[in-house]
């Protein structure tokens, strides 16, 4: 197990947001492109999928972005997730768009299983920790049948074939019951997502949005 960054916590979260002081409390839609370039391949992928599911105001997709290890510390689930976070942007009509309009400020910095991200957001810096999770899924249609958080290398390998080509291969255990001709995707992979936050110093003076948003 990759030991997490000591960097925040769920209160952590909410009190970096409203740390940020916005001039607006509208937040713009997702569009098409955000939504086709979701996912959690890299950690500016990570980051850039949470602002869109905030902007889709959408609690499940949130909470898909953070860490296995952030959810169980803090107890959180998707019912308990919407109901905090509608309680508090109802609060706090600051809070989604200060997210929501953070920029990237530099690629991130990985080590091992782990990497740090800056991002500026009306003139306050945040740093957002990420630790990569390994898993294994293997789905009939739209239903999941096998969902697994098992380490890479004891889910993947290489078969050398007689002619020297190497073939790479992903495996799964499949309970009994599953009918595994009706499996139509196996995914054997690794993910990034959000760990911890963390308000840094201010950038220029608090108030002034950033030209662009992602």
């Amino acid at each position: 197990m990759t030991a997490r960054p000591p960097l925040g916590s769920a209160s952590g979260l909410w009190i970096l947001a409203l740390s940020i002081a916005v001039s607006a409390c509208c937040v713009a839609p997702p569009r098409g492109e955000d939504l086709l370039a979701v996912g959690f391949r890299t950690p500016e992928q990570a980051f850039r999928t949470f602002q869109t599911a905030i902007r889709a105001d959408d609690p499940g997709a949130e909470l898909r972005c953070l860490s296995a290890g952030f959810i169980a510390e803090n107890k959180l689930s998707e019912l308990i997730f919407r109901e905090f976070w509608e309680r508090y942007t109802s609060e706090n009509p600051f809070l989604r768009k200060g997210i929501t309009d953070a920029v990237i400020e530099a690629p991130a910095e990985i080590r091992r299983g782990s990497a740090r991200l800056r991002a500026v957001s009306h003139g306050r810096r945040i740093e957002i920790a990420f630790v990569r999770e390994d898993f294994c899924e293997a789905w009939e249609g739209g239903v999941r049948r096998v969902d697994e958080a098992a380490p890479f290398p004891d889910r993947s390998g290489v078969h050398a074939g007689p002619d020297g080509t190497r073939w790479m291969f992903g495996q799964m255990p499949v309970a009994e019951g599953v009918a595994t001709d009706r499996i139509t995707e196996l995914r054997v992979g690794r993910e990034w997502k959000i760990d911890g936050f963390e308000m840094l110093e201010e950038e220029g003076g608090p108030g002034k949005p950033p030209e662009t948003a992602p």
